[in-house]
């Protein structure tokens, strides 16, 4: 019998999977997918790398609560990470503002361009200032301190309390009046009802050069957990998608796949999609007030139309980031799209050849829309992504003429895509979106009245993101121990 089976190769599932075997537990995972990774994924297209995922990853630097992690799950002697001195470039009305990771640069760009709001300004900024010193103890669940851990963070809980209770948008129309400075600066945080925590915290990471972009990939990064694990005695099973957890007696005993196999297992961990775990695999039993709260009224994460290309120009003079507001929207479902914009990989040797480069440009969008299409109309759904892919070059003719005789590659993904492909909600890339009313929460890693079964990953940690996944591997499976040595 194996003692731990896990639902998922994601980052959740290799993580859980590496603390499993650090403390002594034999533990196989089972992934539906033919590779790790489920939502960190790259793919290629010819001569070109494309990616879906990591853009920065916090915890990439010494001195770091996240960081001992990264160097028990293989990250921090298998990962280069790159450090932009530039976040990104947002531009409106032939305006363009350059956001620095240096936030001293920062500010004095915001005084240069907006010298009216140099209150406000100077409020922000100061603001990020003091963040920039918050480096809480991050190797277990966010708000899962010990006394010192506490202590530490006691400075801030005043502002934090605050920051917490309004959203970004709020946050912003109360520093400023400038209509155009906050829509730019909304621009770096572009999710509505979003605490303001989220118009701070990035920009403090940024300038301790705590948030590096992982080189190589997505994929890459997810295939360096999976190496360790391997190398810890794990064992993997791709193309094994899991179809019912099995119950016995109010108790997990084993999984059973889509091929009919029954898998055995002391103990059932879900690093997957936490709605098919819940509805599918236990049908919706032993679920209490709180799950069914969060499923009923759903806060996800908008879900992505991700566009990439290959093309043979070389981008590297650019900052990696660019953001501007179109004078004709692309529409959508009837939606009018105003921004536009493309990241670039040229930092990244893995992604194009020399002198070539790779471009991303991701849309908000509505899951329901694709989903419908895709079922009921699968002419009009690829129709339609083309479309899309149409307009958007085109947007990039504008800035940079000829560049649509440039384009080797392209790829267009949507939330029906991500759904396929990972099994996430919705297409929803990172599972419960952090709200005012939900930064912070945890769901129950347990379910009442199911024994020896354990969630873990984005769907129990609203806003986690694949640092947090990594460190409630650690957690959950510190958890395991102190419980089976409670019972003997």
């Amino acid at each position: 019998m194996k003692e731990i089976v896990i639902i998922g190769a994601g980052i959740a599932g290799l993580s859980t999977g590496c603390y499993a075997q650090m403390n002594n537990f034999q533990s196989e995972i089972y992934e539906m997918h033919s590779i790790p990774g489920g939502v960190c994924t790259s793919w290629r297209r010819g001569d070109y790398l494309f990616d879906h995922c990591l853009h920065w990853v916090i915890g990439s630097n010494k001195g770091t609560g996240l960081y001992p992690i990264f160097k028990e799950l293989g990250i921090a002697d298998s990962i280069d990470f790159f450090y932009t001195d530039i976040l990104r470039v947002i531009s409106v009305n032939g305006l363009s503002m350059t956001v620095y990771t240096d936030i001293n640069k920062f500010e004095a760009e915001l005084m240069n361009l907006f010298p009216e709001e140099k209150k406000g300004i100077i409020k922000y900024i100061n603001l990020v200032k003091k963040y920039i010193e918050f480096n809480p103890p991050m190797d277990g669940d966010f708000g899962n301190f010990g006394i010192s851990g506490f202590i530490k963070l006691l400075p801030f809980m005043p502002s934090f309390m605050k920051l917490k209770g309004i959203t970004v948008e709020e946050f912003f129309d109360n520093l400023f009046t400038d209509n155009v400075l906050k829509e730019m600066l909304f621009r770096l945080f572009p999710v509505k009802k979003m605490p303001a925590l989220m118009a701070i915290m990035p920009l403090s990471f940024m300038h301790r050069k705590e948030a590096g972009y992982p080189l190589g990939g997505s994929l890459n990064f997810a295939k360096a957990i999976e190496k360790q694990y391997t190398g810890l005695g794990g064992k993997i099973h791709y193309n094994s998608k899991v179809k019912k957890i099995i119950v016995r007696d109010f108790r997990a005993i084993g999984i059973e796949l889509d091929n009919g196999n029954f898998i055995p297992a002391d103990i059932v961990i879900s690093a997957c999609d936490g709605r098919t775990t819940l509805f599918e695999m236990l049908e919706g039993k032993y679920l209490d007030k709180k799950i069914k709260q969060f499923y009923q009224k759903p806060h996800l994460w908008p879900p992505l139309i991700s566009i990439s290309l290959g093309v043979k120009r070389d981008f590297s003079g650019l900052p990696e980031i660019n953001d501007f507001k179109l004078s004709e929207p692309i529409i959508i479902n009837d939606k009018k799209i105003f921004w536009s914009g493309f990241f670039h990989y040229c930092h990244d040797p893995h992604f194009a050849p020399k002198g070539k480069s790779v471009l991303k440009g991701q849309i908000e969008t509505d899951y329901f829309y694709w989903k419908q299409l895709y079922e009921n109309n699968r002419d009009g759904y690829y129709n339609e992504k083309e479309r899309i892919l149409e307009a958007y070059i085109s947007i990039l003719e504008d800035k940079f003429p000829g560049i649509k005789d440039d384009i080797e590659a392209a790829d267009v993904a949507t939330p029906v895509t991500w759904e396929r492909y990972t099994g996430n909600w919705q297409g929803s890339y990172e599972g419960w979106l952090p709200t005012i009313e939900t930064f912070g929460m945890r769901l129950p890693k347990k379910l009442p009245g199911l024994r020896n079964f354990y969630m873990t990953g984005q769907w129990v940690f609203p806003g986690g993101g694949v640092p947090m996944c990594m460190a409630q591997g650690k957690n959950l499976i510190g958890q395991i121990v102190r419980e089976r040595k409670g019972k003997k």
